[in-house]
């Protein structure tokens, strides 16, 4: 995966760099309506000699880390999800509201995976799993 960034500050061969978040609404977001007030992603990788603040740079990541953060964000969500209807469907089976009750408690689960998925974002980003190269200078 490739982004851009603008390099902002560097110390020794560590730079920070500001990469600018990609949405639909492109650059001009007065015309936006889902207020989306961050800026960029800010990212800290060694650099080349040769690049200087205020240099654009290309940016890349391994596909197989940023698949695996993908699936973890999207699958984890839907995995717990189907597994709370199944397992509610099952448990309330004579029952005459288990579908209200599976589909109720199928939403809640969602609720619970945003806090696990909350523990793991902290635990990669402390283990700095994704790791970012300059792939050029642009």
């Amino acid at each position: 995966m490739e982004q851009v960034g603008k390099i902002e500050r560097i110390d020794g061969n560590m730079a920070t760099i500001l990469v600018k978040r990609v949405s639909m609404c492109g650059d001009n977001c007065k015309s936006c309506s889902s207020a989306c007030k961050v800026n960029g992603v800010v990212i800290k990788t060694e650099v080349a000699s040769d690049i200087k603040v205020g240099d654009y740079v290309e940016i890349s990541t391994e596909n197989e880390v940023m698949f695996k953060h993908i699936f973890m964000l999207y699958g984890t969500p839907f995995v717990i999800m189907l597994g709370t209807i199944f397992a509610f469907m099952f448990l309330f089976k004579n029952s005459s509201n288990r579908d209200l009750i599976s589909a109720l408690s199928g939403l809640a689960s969602l609720g619970l995976s945003y806090f696990i998925l909350k523990n793991y974002d902290k635990k990669e980003m402390e283990n700095n799993a994704i790791k970012y190269t300059v792939a050029k200078k642009l």
